[in-house]
């Protein structure tokens, strides 16, 4: 089927009307709005869904650009205001006080009047000083801005803006293997845990008595097949449900390349987690199950396969490893791994846009086709003598980092916050970063100094580079409760990082039963940070390949559209354009539990300008 014949031929007329700036929602096109509960699950269609290939633009180096423009910050003139024209005093009588404390808190009384000393008690007279008292108060012209939390940072802001730039600082980068952030990703039960957790365990990342201990344990609560899975579920909680729910980060080496491992939740209650590990990822591990039904439930209507896909490969993420698990469950069927591959292919390369994909059949828990290729004599040699899982990790490409834009830290984990000490888990999207390096948190614009820094699986202590994970410990004066993951670590100067609440964004709408409108309140999942936002503008519907203006200013936004949108956050966030930075300019919007639309940051722009 053709997009651009669908784009245009299926519209119905109701879809060629415009906003007018006094139009009022009638009942029933209130009732499109998304503040119900959803009434079906995404609608996995491979004809209609969007072609993200088309509209998420090939990874670049990041470019430094400075698009940040500030209004003069002048003093105030101090004002006397008189009293407004046309004051006319009131004529009811004044009220006697009726305690102490309340003559003292009369103006009347401050100011030297006293009702007893006049000698003639006029009270509309004393009633006309009353009035005039308590006006001259209330329209006194201050003196100067009150100090308060706004003010204050405001003004630290704009010291930031103001300062000298951090000066570039010429370093080599570590030698040694090329860092790559792996992502697992695939829905529930897909054996995505068993699966690293075994591959760690060949490769000696796992201390043997840990590994008896875990499957003594597993076996005693019947669940020793949950062995090798304990080694990434840590939390008593994932153990007892048997699911992962948050990120688990390792690392291991293979022969050319140093690996950051992120095992991602499959379950779609944990999909915000899933967002989080995966926005810091240079490459995917897509993990499916090759028994027959299990491969259905999770790459049909309502499976988090196909979603899973669609939001790493919006969150920049082109490099993708299929591993076809489970395959002993099937006696090694090559007639089941051609369907499952023919069907998981298809779909990767025409609807989500992947071309560098490679895909291999493994068993996590037997350890099959691991960490060693398949021996002869085995059921798996006789139609498989391909690579295995670790040899097309070994294989992965480092993207191009901005390692020599300033600095962009986003936190993803605060492991102790004091009023003095931050103790913080970060990944460096751009710059680099040493001990008792000065650096701001944005949005709150807190001035840090960096007692510590360390890469994640590096022994070293002198300091971090982009794309890497670290751990850091900040000195300072902070407000614990008001630093979360997503906030982000920048330099000073011109290139700072400064934060906002209103953005032009350019988005694809995924498979979704009700059009984005005016209006329409959802989550922005950008980095590490999830915010309440809401589209306070459709600019345009375009056209998702070249970008070209299909339809002003639409009245809604139906499936399988692009367009341009302001979104409004709910407080200040620290986000920019995606040609400044790619990681701090990628967005995913999600709404009811369902991910609606993914798209990339064009512009900040200014409320008033909407």
């Amino acid at each position: 089927m053709d997009y651009d014949e669908e784009m245009f031929g299926d519209d119905d007329d109701e879809y060629d009307q415009h906003y007018e700036d006094e139009y009022t929602a009638s009942p029933s096109d209130t009732s499109y709005l998304y503040q119900r509960t959803r009434l079906t699950s995404t609608n996995q269609t491979v004809a209609n869904a969007p072609r993200l290939f088309e509209f998420i633009p090939d990874d670049k180096p990041a470019a430094v650009e400075n698009t940040f423009n500030f209004d003069d910050d002048s003093p105030i003139d101090e004002v006397d205001v008189p009293p407004p024209p046309g004051f006319a005093p009131i004529s009811k009588p004044p009220t006697r006080p009726s305690s102490s404390a309340s003559t003292a808190r009369d103006p009347v009384k401050a100011a030297g009047f006293s009702i007893s000393r006049i000698e003639t008690p006029e009270p509309r007279v004393v009633e006309n000083l009353r009035a005039r008292a308590l006006m001259r108060e209330n329209w006194e012209a201050p003196k100067g801005l009150t100090p308060n939390a706004s003010s204050h940072r405001l003004n630290q802001l704009a010291s930031i803006l103001a300062a000298p730039s951090t000066p570039r600082r010429e370093r080599k980068r570590a030698e040694g293997k090329e860092l790559i952030n792996l992502v697992v990703v695939g829905h529930v039960d897909a054996g995505k845990s068993t699966m690293m957790g075994h591959l760690l365990c060949k490769l000696d990342c796992v201390d043997q008595r840990v590994m008896h201990k875990y499957r003594q344990e597993s076996e005693r609560l019947g669940k020793g097949s949950f062995a090798f899975a304990w080694v990434l579920d840590e939390t008593e909680e994932e153990r007892a449900r048997g699911v992962t729910m948050d990120i688990a980060r390792t690392s291991f080496e293979t022969e050319h390349r140093r690996i950051v491992l992120l095992d991602a939740p499959g379950h779609k209650d944990f999909i915000p987690n899933m967002i989080t590990g995966a926005s810091q990822a240079d490459a995917a591990l897509l993990v499916v199950n090759a028994n027959i039904g299990e491969f259905e439930s999770g790459f049909d209507k309502g499976g988090q396969t196909r979603e899973h896909s669609m939001l790493i490969r919006s969150l920049g993420v082109s490099q993708l490893i299929v591993a076809i698990n489970q395959m002993d469950k099937v006696n090694w069927s090559a007639d089941r791994y051609k369907e499952v591959e023919s069907q998981i292919r298809v779909f990767l390369e025409r609807q989500a846009g992947f071309s560098k994909i490679t895909v291999v059949p493994c068993s996590g828990l037997a350890g099959e086709n691991l960490t060693e290729r398949v021996k002869p004599g085995s059921l798996l040699h006789k139609w498989y003598d391909g690579p295995c899982l670790l040899e097309l990790i070994d294989r992965l490409k480092a993207p191009a980092r901005a390692s020599d834009g300033p600095l962009r830290a986003i936190i993803n984990d605060i492991f102790k916050a004091t009023t003095s000490q931050l103790s913080v888990s970060v990944k460096i999207e751009s710059g680099d970063v040493e001990a008792n390096d000065e650096v701001y948190i944005m949005p709150t614009a807190n001035t840090a100094f960096v007692k510590a820094v360390s890469m994640e699986g590096s022994s070293a202590a002198s300091g971090a580079f982009t794309g890497s994970q670290a751990l850091m410990t900040l000195n300072g004066q902070f407000e614990p409760d008001t630093i979360h993951p997503g906030h982000v670590l920048t330099s000073r100067g011109k290139d700072a990082l400064m934060p906002g609440r209103t953005f032009k964004a350019r988005i694809v709408v995924f498979d979704i039963a009700v059009p984005i409108m005016k209006g329409t309140k959802a989550e922005l999942y950008c980095h590490s940070l999830c915010e309440p936002v809401t589209f306070k503008k459709l600019v345009s519907e375009i056209n998702k390949t070249n970008g070209e203006v299909l339809k002003d200013r639409p009245r809604c936004l139906a499936k399988n559209r692009s367009g341009v949108v302001i979104l409004e956050t709910e407080h200040e966030v620290a986000v920019e354009p995606y040609t400044i930075c790619k990681q701090l300019g990628r967005i995913t919007i999600r709404c009811n539990n369902q991910t609606i639309a993914a798209g990339i940051i064009e512009a900040k722009v200014d409320i008033g300008d909407i």
